[in-house]
């Protein structure tokens, strides 16, 4: 049970774009949620999977699109602790992979293996490999022309494409399309600019009387009141989406934990936050621009019949509040 990686070359232009996700999954969230969710996917999302994880038989072989840490591979893989069933999981995704697999407790009926650098839309398997092909709020984010036909090229005759896609009207997407509004705004470059200014301003702090010395000082107040009026203004846009966007603790930790660093290391911190929330912004764009509405999911399945497979069943996923999750969408290969 190892972690595969693999070099995928062919779009450049993907492979940039998958940067920013490289970051976020080295940071060790097994969701593409962050703090949202804790752990692995739960309550409705884990058990929307059961249906599709029992009805495989034994010696069954699974293929994750668009993995992220292997969260799906690991659910499946779990689910079949205990029980007198073998097979094979494979999850891989664009970006790369962090999930140490070795430092992990797996059931060993179930191999896992985990590829970088795979594109959805140019597999490296045969074709009619897998039993089933999976993907939870991943393969969206690919060319929908593309990844669909290469996943239903690598399934074998009778089996089944199982999706969980964003919806463009889900409680996740409506969240983070609220942080994405206020990270990008132009007031997000006024906040930083006027940091910097400050920092500059303030120079190296050392002790108490340093401290009364930027308080005395003209230029630090204005500049620390038009601080303030330009987070004011960013709250009163959208203040839950300005409190998820996590602008405030690093303005926070410049302020008051790292008030008296170094100049240089203030500096570094504020290019870092600044990386940080324009990194955020791109991510949640593609978020936003990935979930589907009626009119795509059509789209997307136009072209079935002409793929040899056909569509079994798609519906909504809500949580006990009647919230909606996102898409469930089952395709049948038939030839």
């Amino acid at each position: 049970m190892v972690l595969i990686k693999a070099d995928n070359k062919n779009d450049k232009r993907a492979s940039i774009m998958s940067h920013h996700w490289d970051e976020y999954w080295q940071q060790g969230h097994l969701t593409s949620f962050g703090d949202s969710f804790s752990g692995n996917y739960s309550g409705v999302l884990e058990t929307n999977w059961h249906q599709d994880f029992n009805a495989l038989a034994d010696n069954f072989k699974v293929l994750d699109l668009a993995t992220g840490n292997g969260a799906l591979p690991l659910l499946l893989n779990q689910h079949f602790k205990g029980a007198n069933k073998k097979g094979e999981v494979i999850g891989v995704d664009l970006a790369q992979i962090n999930t140490k697999l070795d430092e992990l407790v797996l059931n060993e009926q179930v191999r896992l293996s985990l590829l970088s650098h795979i594109d959805c839309s140019c597999l490296p398997f045969e074709d009619n490999s897998f039993d089933l092909v999976i993907s939870q709020y991943g393969l969206e984010y690919s060319d929908l022309a593309l990844s669909i036909p290469e996943a239903i090229r690598v399934l074998k005759p009778g089996g089944r494409l199982s999706l969980v896609t964003h919806h463009s009207r889900s409680m996740i997407i409506n969240r983070n399309r609220r942080i994405l509004n206020v990270v990008s705004q132009h007031s997000i470059t006024k906040v930083f600019e006027t940091m910097e200014a400050l920092i500059l301003k303030m120079g190296t702090l050392t002790n108490a009387d340093d401290v009364q010395r930027i308080k005395q000082d003209i230029e630090c107040e204005r500049l620390r009141h038009q601080l303030n009026q330009e987070i004011s203004t960013l709250a009163r846009s959208d203040e839950e989406g300005l409190k998820d966007s996590e602008l405030l603790t690093y303005v926070a930790s410049l302020f008051q934990q790292g008030l008296f660093w170094p100049l240089a290391k203030k500096q570094q911190y504020l290019s870092f936050a600044r990386q940080q929330i324009e990194t955020l912004r791109d991510r949640l764009g593609e978020l936003v621009e990935a979930s589907l509405d009626e009119l795509a999911l059509s789209a997307m399945l136009a072209n079935l019949i002409e793929l040899g497979a056909n569509l079994t069943s798609i519906n909504q996923i809500e949580d006990n509040d009647g919230q909606i999750l996102g898409w469930k969408i089952v395709i049948n290969k038939t030839i």
